[in-house]
């Protein structure tokens, strides 16, 4: 995950490259002529004298295009602008001020992909991690609550009791006590765990102007996330784990094969 490209605004000169969401190998291109943008109200009525080009805000929408021949995958995208300046030098050799529209997106359908999902990955928990990439870039605290809720799943995926029952009433088992009875073999996962509950909840309650949820805090949680399931889902990883188990236990390499020749 290159956390710059998602954090950076646009320019028609210079596009992050983001990963096309559908082939998950090309970058994302604008399609020329789809950019269309318009100043906003409160932007275009002011009566200031002391007003600046930087001033300005708009709204866009355009269309990104997928660079590999191979897939040529549409993605529209919506968002924020405004201007900023910077210094040149003029066909005359001399230093001008000049402005630039900068673009920032709010809204990529379809979403784009923020983190590896292995393929074995049950569809109860890749389907909110995907709900969190729509909402990544419009409201970062629903898209790390959207990853509390993937780990639900998760655990209830690992066959963790999501329920008591007592009095024949069944009562929710907190998410903190689901992670702690996590079975041993998956005991290594508990701190990722407990720290993407920890976003998760902050994201819920950030409507009360305190422990604001940012972009940063959302990509943590996908690099957590990321990890956890490579660990429960992707072989390779299984694979790796095991042939290490094997090593520390044997304390050294196994036992060698007779030479043939």
């Amino acid at each position: 995950m290159d956390r710059k490209i998602l954090k950076r605004p646009f320019t028609l000169k210079s596009v992050p490259d983001w990963t096309c969401p559908t082939c998950r190998r090309g970058i994302l291109r604008i399609k020329n002529g789809t950019l269309f943008k318009e100043e906003l109200l409160k932007s275009r009525n002011h009566n200031c004298e002391e007003w600046e080009p930087e001033w300005i805000e708009y709204i866009y929408s355009c269309l990104f295009v997928c660079n590999n021949d191979q897939c040529k995958e549409v993605v529209a995208c919506s968002g924020v602008g405004s201007v900023d300046s910077d210094v040149d030098e003029d066909g005359k050799g001399e230093m001008i001020q000049v402005y630039e529209d900068y673009f920032m997106p709010r809204f990529f359908e379809p979403h784009l992909m923020l983190m590896d999902i292995p393929e074995k990955c049950p569809e109860s928990i890749s389907a909110p991690l995907k709900e969190s990439f729509r909402l990544f870039f419009a409201a970062p605290s629903a898209a790390a609550n959207n990853v509390r809720v993937a780990i639900e799943e998760l655990l209830t995926d690992l066959k963790v009791k999501r329920f008591n029952v007592r009095n024949n009433k069944q009562h929710f088992i907190s998410l903190h006590q689901r992670i702690e009875s996590l079975p041993p073999k998956h005991s290594n996962l508990k701190e990722f765990l407990r720290a993407i509950k920890w976003l998760g909840n902050a994201g819920s309650h950030s409507h009360d102007g305190k422990n604001e949820v940012s972009m940063d805090d959302v990509m943590d949680s996908y690099e957590f996330m990321e990890h956890v399931l490579g660990e429960v889902y992707a072989s390779k990883t299984k694979r790796l784990v095991s042939l290490a188990k094997k090593v520390n236990k044997k304390k050294g390499p196994g036992k060698k094969q007779t030479p043939l020749f």
